[in-house]
């Protein structure tokens, strides 16, 4: 201890003590200054929160961010302020001439006296960045403190794979922490006592006091004992680890890296009791043995040995690692729902009989002839169903909906736009304009995705603003969308200014963040640097500010615990339009399962760069006009149980969700893509065969759609010296369709993908499989693969040279891609049809100086053989070498006195119709109410739909084909194909339904 006289004289307090706090008020009100804009974003998120009905989410988000900071930051303070307080009791009074005893008189005689508050001080600023680190363990934090069981065990040490999944990420983050803050404490501390003058350097050897000696060594201990929590927790990490042939634990850390993690542990250990023995001792022998002794072991039996054990492994690595390999598929079968995939095999017949056309009839008429890439339908539909500049259609989904007369109504793919606001395309954009008038989209547009009018255009059945419905599809009664795709910046709705659009000049719905007070007001003027908010006198205390309208971001902000699809689609329920999106529970600490970055995903896909467990546990419903978010839970998840136990009443049980949602549900394309590239490799159980990736498919290659010149793509690696290292071809994209597949008796909705051998060459592109991803409401996703021989069928790859090759294809190519116009070819969709598959490409035209892809063509392969017609039906029957009746050839009398007596039955069926509609006008025309003509011309023209309908079943010489749009039983006849001339023809491509009939243009 100190005498008294060796301790500095304290320098009394100032009695101006009111000056010290004026300077802390000053201090104060500049940070509150210069964090004004992040109180305003606290403010307005809590709002935002509260204006969705999540205010509980937000509050245990900040409950949770706050706790970590003042737990972790308190923890620190005192670690650090205890630590320096001992420095200043056991400091010492220096004597002596030399500049380090000098400079130590000098830090005593100026610091001594206020050493309290500088420790304090000093404990405090480093302790706010010490715990600044730990707001980012949020999530893992809640994981931990919700955790639920998986059911499952690993099998190195038999731990639920919960505890990987939850407890673990939150441990070894408390134990890296606690590492680097005791390393920090330990430099803080031994600086100070230098200043204090327990360390002198000035001499031969450095001196330091007994006591810092002991100081020193109780901190180095704890590092050492942190450290051994560390070697334990790294050794369940090996279950994820990557150093094997496959992700896990594998024979070097099975053989070599846990011995040695459990031997480190135990020196870790003992370390820690020789420097705790040097409290005692006070030198530094002991020290520096422990630490030394401990650093060499690691690096002998932590780093050489494991590597001198894989290369030992890796001469035999094939039956070394064969048990491990055998873990890692099990395992990443579970993680991704691979194992229950239904396999089956598939004949891929290169040829057809008239009866299996005839039970694929549906398949056939429903053939996707309108691609939904950007350049072109899009294009199409921004220019057909333009209404204004401040309009337009960012994408195009695909869906399914029952389409046709009442009780005659077929399940038909059709493409779905919204028509959302365009800012970019406001003539004046001022800032009323744009964010008081401009506000809103308007409508949605929904397009049979199989059909097309006699001019090759798309057959829409709710288009125009206003919104107009045919079709038998539900009417549009809310077209106004405040909430959609790619919405940047704010608007405020419902203010003295009209609203431009077709409805109520003023919002009348609860979205966004009602401005009550002239509070909410300056908080969004300071958040969104816009004063104008403040000021302006349009803005009333009824106004409502949207200032997060984009939904990808709306899901992301509600709930940013989970990964979202980026390909978000729109329906229309009940009147309105509603928007789904797909949520995923991910993780990447799934012991034993293969990491998702090793596989080839979707660009811009919404789940994270690393993770090697996911679900699609929820589906997110926002309506479009009021902003209102509902989160289904869709699966039993243990993921999604944590969470909906960290967030109660967050989560809507899937029951509730009403059918008509339910109806429009679809198998996430983000999920499907990754699924379908793992499983190319992870269909094989044996290790041996997964080893040498004997049997192993890869997603075929295409060259998507776009010119017909365009090549298949391929990825290219490069190093850091930008030098292509590696390349890969792109795969294609997965298609949804509406078919019967193989096997069943019903079309369902569905995606799909082709596989062909791994790392096939462009001469054995032939297709191994097919795998098919369905989802139903009440079962949730299916995933099937059908097997194909392997070398009796082109891939799509193939048949795209297929097509390319062909002399008739090629010709007509180039007559119509010349003067003025060009052609673009939709992607290649492999249908399979009976145990055949049928690769149908849809080919456009359209104007280079203004582009507006119109069907033209339909481009069909079967093996070698290639087609290409004005219809699906004409290029089919040309495939097949025979006329094709809608439903069949008919291969005896009976079949065909059954399609006669169907025929006339469907006949009767449309007259009795069309009679009704007769009398529903001129009922409607004796009224004489308001909307009398309009409901009279309503009724007329269902009228004339159906008799054309009848028509044609009774008359299907007068056309190339003819079919009724709303029916299956139809008749066809065939126009040969050397009737046909692509330089002179203005009939275009007609309906897709296999015969192919004109089907009554829109207006």
């Amino acid at each position: 201890m100190r005498s008294p006289q060796d301790v500095a004289p304290r320098v009394p307090i100032s009695r101006h003590r009111g000056r010290w706090w004026l300077l802390g008020i000053v201090i104060v009100l500049i940070i509150l200054l210069a964090s004004l804009r992040s109180l305003a974003t606290l403010y307005t998120d809590r709002l935002w929160f509260s204006s969705v009905k999540l205010t509980s989410v937000w509050n245990t988000l900040l409950g949770v961010k706050v706790g970590l900071f003042a737990s972790f930051g308190g923890l620190f303070f005192v670690l650090l302020w205890v630590n320096l307080i001992v420095c200043d009791r056991v400091s010492n009074s220096v004597e002596g001439s030399d500049p380090e005893d000098e400079l130590v008189r000098r830090y005593q005689r100026m610091v001594r006296p206020y050493s309290n508050r500088i420790y304090a001080g000093v404990s405090v600023i480093v302790a706010l960045i010490a715990a600044a680190g730990t707001i980012g363990e949020w999530q893992n934090w809640l994981l931990f403190t919700h955790a639920q069981s998986f059911g499952v065990s690993d099998p190195q040490f038999h731990m639920d794979a919960g505890f990987y999944v939850f407890k673990l990420p939150f441990l070894e983050f408390l134990v890296n922490w606690l590492i680097v803050s005791l390393i920090v404490v330990l430099v803080f501390t031994a600086v100070f006592h230098y200043l204090n003058g327990g360390i002198r350097t000035q001499r031969v050897t450095p001196r330091v006091r007994p006591v810092v000696k002991a100081h020193l060594s109780v901190l180095l201990a704890l590092v050492a004992l942190a450290k051994a929590a560390g070697y334990v927790l790294a050794k369940y990490q090996l279950v994820t680890s990557n150093n094997g042939f496959v992700e896990g634990a594998g024979y070097t850390d099975v053989h070599a890296r846990i011995p040695a993690l459990e031997l480190l542990f135990w020196i870790s250990l003992a370390a820690a009791g020789v420097l705790l023995w040097n409290i005692r001792r006070q030198g530094w022998t002991l020290p520096i043995l422990a630490v030394g002794l401990w650093a060499f072991v690691a690096l002998v039996i932590g780093v050489i040995y494991p590597a001198v054990a894989q290369a030992i492994v890796n001469p035999s690595q094939n039956s070394k690692e064969a048990p491990y390999i055998e873990r890692n598929i099990v395992a990443t079968r579970v993680a991704y729902g691979l194992n229950s995939v239904t396999t089956s095999n598939f004949a891929a017949s290169t040829s057809l009989t008239a009866d299996q056309v005839l039970e694929n009839f549906a398949t056939l008429a429903n053939i996707r002839l309108w691609d939904p890439s950007p350049q072109i339908t899009l294009q199409t539909f921004n220019k057909l169903q333009y209404a204004h500049g401040y309009y337009s259609f960012q994408g195009l989904a695909v869906d399914r909906y029952e389409i046709g007369s009442k009780g005659h109504q077929t399940l038909q793919p059709v493409l779905v736009g919204v028509r959302e606001i365009n800012s970019s395309g406001i003539a004046s954009p001022t800032w009323v304009n744009t964010h008081l008038q401009f506000t809103h989209g308007n409508g949605i547009v929904l397009a049979q995705a199989n059909a097309a009018n006699s001019t090759g255009d798309p057959v829409f059945d709710v288009k125009n603003v206003p919104s107009s419905s045919s079709d038998g599809l539900p009417k549009v009664t809310q077209p106004d969308v405040y909430f959609g795709l790619n919405l940047p910046g704010y608007v405020v709705a419902n203010t003295k200014e009209d609203e431009i659009g077709t409805g109520n000049p003023h919002y009348q719905g609860n979205g966004g963040v009602q401005l009550s007070s002239l509070l909410k007001k300056a908080a969004f003027a300071i958040r969104l640097g816009d004063f104008n908010l403040l000021i302006s006198g349009q803005v009333t205390h009824d106004s409502r500010i949207i200032f997060v309208r984009d939904i990808q971001a709306m899901a992301q902000k509600a709930a940013p615990f989970l990964s979202w699809d980026a390909d978000p689609y729109a329906v229309l329920d009940d009147g309105h339009i509603d928007w789904i999106l797909d949520g995923y529970t991910t993780t990447a600490n799934y012991p034993y399962s293969q990491n998702a970055s090793s596989v080839l995903v979707p660009s811009g896909s919404g789940l994270p760069a690393s993770y090697n467990y996911v679900r699609n546990s929820v589906k997110l419903v926002i309506n479009a006009y009021s902003g209102s978010m509902t989160f289904y839970a869709m699966d039993n998840d243990p993921i999604l149980r944590t969470y909906e136990s960290a967030f109660p009443g967050m989560f809507t049980p899937a029951s509730s969700m009403p059918k008509s949602l339910q109806e429009h549900l679809r198998y996430p394309e983000d999920l499907f893509s990754v699924q379908a590239a793992l499983y190319g490799r992870y269909h094989l159980s044996s290790p041996d065969l997964f080893y040498n990736a004997n049997g192993a498919w890869s997603l075929s290659p295409t060259s998507g759609a776009g010119s017909p010149s365009q090549p298949i793509s391929v990825t290219i690696t490069t190093n850091a010296q930008n030098q292509a290292i590696s390349g890969s071809i792109t795969p294609m994209s997965p298609v949804y369709q509406v078919l019967q597949l193989p096997g069943q008796k019903q079309q369902t909705f569905n995606i799909s993908d082709a596989y062909v051998p791994f790392n096939a060459g462009a001469s054995s592109q032939n297709l191994s499989a097919f795998i098919f991803g369905t989802y139903d409401a009440g079962a949730g996703p299916k995933l099937q693969v059908y097997v194909t021989p392997g070398d009796q069928t082109i891939g799509p790859a193939l048949a795209e040279s297929e097509i390319q090759q062909n002399s008739t294809v090629s010709s007509d190519i180039t007559l119509l891609d010349q003067h003025g116009s060009s052609v673009l070819l939709g992607n290649i969709l492999p249908v399979p049809v009976g145990d055949a598959v049928i690769y149908v490409r849809p080919l456009y035209v359209e104007s280079t100086s203004n582009p507006l892809p119109q069907l033209n063509d339909v481009i069909t392969v079967l093996g070698s053989r290639v087609e290409i017609q004005q219809t699906v039906s004409a290029s089919l029957a040309d495939l097949l070498k025979a006329p094709l009746p809608a439903t069949g050839t008919p291969t005896s009398s009976s079949s065909s006195s059954s399609l006669a007596a169907a025929t006339q039955a469907e006949v009767q069926s449309l007259l009795s119709e069309a009679q009704a509609d007769y009398t529903a006008a001129q009922a409607a025309l004796t009224s004489g109410g308001t909307n009398a003509l309009a409901q009279y011309q309503t009724e007329i023209d269902a009228m004339e739909q159906v008799i054309q309908q009848a028509d044609a079943l009774l008359n299907p010489a007068g056309s190339t084909s003819t079919t009724s749009p709303t029916t299956s039983t139809t008749t066809t006849t065939t126009v040969p194909k050397t009737t046909k001339s692509k330089a002179t023809k203005t009939g275009k491509v007609t309906s897709s339904a296999l015969t192919g009939s004109q089907a009554n243009p829109r207006t």
